[in-house]
């Protein structure tokens, strides 16, 4: 039977990241049909609202939550580690809920252009802070190896979400749509709380509670940094690039970096809801080296295969999901593709880190790749190269994937010992 929980918990990765890529594009082609630009402009903005407030709502401790529940074994424990996100989630509210609120119509005139959209503000703020606790449990869930239930619970969410944000596209109501979009985590709440309930996990003590919570915001500091550098050397970078080379070359960078973040997204969802979760209850370190071997075999071979989707059948694809105007920006769309290859070590060095309870050494893998790349990116534009994004892309990956491959290799030779213990460990 682990065989076939595995394999469902493997299968149910893509199953999600499809339905989720499908409800996107569903979105999209409804708001250009029934949607001017401007309405499609004012619920894209609310809808964004509503990841950020979802991203607040629980204090960016998603993915610590799952790697923290995947640690430990003793449900007391467990109970504890759902407790102090509580209390972070109660925390957040406290902060969030009266400032969002009392500057409502500011928000709006900052996200729509005019002030009487404060309604909706209010409805998405409240809306994405009640739905907390069911974030909170999917996040249990996963830890505890319940992937194929949280990513249903979240599914059931989304399609809920979608199918009456549809409906209110359609009457040409943005606004309304963008509200009923962020009432989904609802019902993900009420089904990830059902199951979160057969894990029989009592309510914790409040002193045990409270001191799960500062390591829990550590891996939501790691996560914060990283995304806030992230931010900064990308924006920096790109305006940089539109002095010298154009608003159309920067218009192509954005949509190939764009189709990679997409392409990437399944390997992400695949290392967070399996990866972290598996690596965490890992002990044995020859186990764990064949289990990521394995694991960047599998991640390899899933870039490789859209690198080589792209090459046969870009301009189609191009065609399909942007427009005849991209077709140009092929070949950065195709080198960026080689650079996800190469990040798949990357990203597993960076997650086994997150993984093993090291976030920093997580955020310093990150730190340093990002650098690296707005280093070589900077000096080629400089020099004149067009090209500087996408080769500053695969270059950073290429060496940090060498060194993360030189120090894996040195580490399974010594934990896999003979000659024969390697060999049985590379073909497990």
């Amino acid at each position: 039977m682990a065989p076939v929980r595995t394999l469902a918990r493997l299968g149910s990765v893509p199953a999600f990241f499809c339905f989720k890529i499908a409800a996107a594009i569903l979105l999209l082609k409804f708001c250009a049909s029934f949607l001017t630009v401007g309405e499609y402009g004012e619920f894209a903005q609310f809808v964004q609202l509503a990841t950020v407030l979802n991203l607040l709502a629980v204090g960016g401790t998603q993915n610590g939550l799952i790697r923290q529940s995947a640690a430990v074994e003793d449900p007391e424990r467990v109970a504890a580690i759902q407790g102090a996100a509580l209390l972070i989630w109660i925390g957040a509210a406290l902060i969030l809920v009266g400032p969002l609120c009392l500057f409502s119509k500011a928000i709006s005139a900052v996200l729509v252009g005019h002030r009487g959209a404060w309604p909706s503000v209010i409805a998405i703020t409240l809306l994405s802070i009640a739905g907390g606790p069911g974030q909170i449990w999917c996040g249990v869930l996963s830890g505890r190896k319940r992937v194929v239930v949280s990513l249903f619970a979240q599914a059931v969410g989304l399609f809920a979400g979608t199918g009456i944000a549809l409906f209110f596209i359609v009457r040409g109501e943005p606004h309304a749509a963008a509200v009923a979009f962020a009432s989904g985590p609802l019902l993900t709440l009420i089904v990830a709380g059902t199951a979160v309930g057969g894990l029989r996990l009592n309510i914790s003590s409040r002193d045990l509670a409270i001191r799960q919570v500062l390591p829990l915001l550590r891996y939501s500091g790691a996560f914060g940094v990283t995304s806030g550098y992230t931010a900064i050397i990308l924006f920096g970078l790109r305006s940089f690039y539109r002095q010298h080379f154009g608003a159309v070359a920067l218009g192509y960078w954005i949509a190939a970096n764009r189709i990679s973040d997409i392409s990437t997204q399944l390997l992400g969802l695949f290392i967070i809801q399996f990866y972290v979760s598996h690596v965490a209850a890992l002990d044995d370190g020859a186990e764990r080296q064949r289990f990521i071997l394995r694991c960047w075999a599998a991640g390899a071979a899933l870039m490789a295969s859209v690198l080589l989707v792209f090459s046969f059948a870009g301009p189609l694809l191009v065609s399909l999901f942007l427009s005849a105007a991209f077709i140009p920006a092929m070949p950065v769309i195709r080198t960026y593709m080689i650079g996800d290859v190469l990040t798949v070590w990357t990203s597993l060095a960076m997650f086994t880190a997150f993984a093993r309870g090291r976030p920093v050494k997580y955020a310093v893998i990150e730190i340093a790749t990002l650098s690296l790349m707005g280093i070589i990116a900077f000096v080629l534009m400089l020099r004149g190269d067009p090209r500087a994004p996408q080769l500053a892309y695969v270059a950073a990956n290429a060496v940090t994937a060498s060194i993360a491959s030189v120090i894996f290799l040195s580490s399974f030779i010594r934990s896999t010992g003979s000659p024969s213990a390697r060999k049985t460990a590379f073909t497990a």
